[in-house]
């Protein structure tokens, strides 16, 4: 599980660099305003993602050790290409009755629609192989995806001479169309082909476990990204520009946490044991508090002339959108600890609840915050609704499994573990290379 683990951080690490590359790209040569569109174009279409996991995600990740792989395959697929189309109609049609319910923005619906199903469709196959435990393979394919995107950027930026919303849009459509294709290779041996009886069960089961999951994930979405519909409303989009790239350097800290969190679900859901799942949780849980920790004050660190010099002086005011961030990013990497071992358990409506509890703070302060301060509002109200949602799960875990707050505290014991496990997949990894 350890080397899955360092894998899968180095993974995040390499996607991470890019994705700040990418952040550059867009920045200095497509400018805040294209950035805005950018923004809201790939939040729409993950609001639509958002209605697919209903059957997909991480449900698709629980039921495939239970569950036959061809049946699950079929039954997201059908469920998502079904579901794309309806959701996309749905928020244009919203759109079109009031500014104020606009989710894609105007003029790109059939982008959003054509990018909503090859996402959909490539996050169903990395579903299904996180479900067989292939996390080096999903590793993989993350990594292709993510530097097509970054060859396909500079190409069009630099060799075609395209500087606007399009150049991105095509970029991240051909990186996810490659990574589909390719996702097809690792799964194919499980493709063996079965009649197709018994899916009702299969699909009440992935649909009740998909409900709880989605729900909280709409709701946590709304958490993460409602201030962006505020800032765009009441200041326009060239400050959705800057406040978007400084939410995304922010969570871009939530490397480690989702890399633990990935491999922790995928690990409970094959386990089925609850003591392990416990102390699986406790320990990294105070890793990925630790490590956020110190990352998020490093990043607080850096003077505002850092990132006027690296991204353009329109968006200086990025610093103090990461500090405002600061609490509730560490807290929320603590909370996804927590919210996948309730998924793993098969609790995923503590999730929700926890999720819901954070909007109505999000809704309260945004209205209260936004329209006064800003992206600085926006900011503040994101991290106090992290915040709210995590302590109520921490209450929940801590009477579940009978904890308390010291049995959180890094031990020098556990310290010395991890310190051994790295060391012995460095001698591991020599001793694999010398043979």
């Amino acid at each position: 599980m350890f080397r899955k683990i360092i894998g899968t951080i180095g993974t995040r690490v390499i996607s991470a660099f890019l994705t700040l590359l990418i952040s550059f790209l867009n920045a200095r040569f497509l400018g805040p305003v294209n950035l805005g569109t950018i923004t809201l174009i790939t939040l729409s279409v993950t609001f639509i993602q958002l209605f697919n996991n209903f059957i997909g995600g991480g449900a698709l990740v629980y039921m495939t050790p239970r569950a036959g792989f061809f049946k699950l395959f079929v039954s997201s697929y059908a469920w998502t290409f079904g579901i794309t189309i309806i959701a996309t109609f749905f928020f244009e049609f919203t759109g079109t009755i009031s500014k104020q319910l606009e989710v894609i923005p105007h003029g790109y619906f059939p982008q959003v629609l054509v990018l909503a199903l090859v996402m959909s469709f490539t996050s169903a196959n990395y579903m299904l192989l996180l479900g067989k435990e292939k996390v080096k393979t999903y590793n993989i394919l993350t990594i292709i995806q993510i530097i097509v995107l970054v060859i396909c950027l500079l190409t069009a930026v630099f060799i075609f001479q395209v500087r606007t919303v399009m150049a991105y849009y095509w970029a991240i459509l051909i990186s996810y169309l490659i990574s589909f294709v390719f996702s097809f290779i690792p799964m194919w041996k499980y493709m063996k082909v079965e009649a197709l009886i018994g899916l009702k069960p299969i699909f009440r089961e992935m649909f009740r476990f998909g409900t709880y999951s989605q729900f909280a994930n709409i709701f946590q979405l709304m958490n993460y990204r409602i201030g962006y519909y505020m800032v765009d409303f009441w200041f326009g989009r060239a400050a959705l520009g800057v406040m978007g790239l400084g939410f995304s350097i922010s969570e871009g800290l939530w490397i480690i946490s989702r890399s633990l969190a990935m491999v922790q679900f995928t690990r409970i859901s094959n386990a089925m044991d609850f003591d392990y799942s416990v102390r699986l949780t406790l320990i990294l849980s105070k890793i990925t508090i630790v490590v956020t920790t110190l990352a998020v004050l490093c990043l607080v660190a850096l003077p505002e002339f850092v990132f006027r010099m690296i991204f353009g002086p329109e968006f200086g005011m990025i610093r103090i959108v990461i500090a405002c961030l600061g609490a509730g990013i560490i807290a929320l990497s603590f909370s996804m600890i927590l919210s996948h071992f309730f998924s793993g358990i098969n609790k995923p409506y503590h999730n929700t609840i926890s999720s819901a509890i954070g909007l109505v703070f999000t809704l309260g302060l945004g209205f209260l915050l936004v329209p006064r301060y800003g992206i600085i509002g926006a900011s503040i109200t994101a991290s106090v609704s992290y915040i709210i949602s995590t302590i109520y799960l921490f209450i929940v875990f801590s009477r579940m499994t009978r904890l308390t707050a010291r049995d959180f505290l890094l031990k020098r014991s556990e310290i010395k573990l991890l310190l051994g496990e790295v060391r012995n997949l460095s001698w591991k990894g020599s001793e694999s290379e010398s043979n």
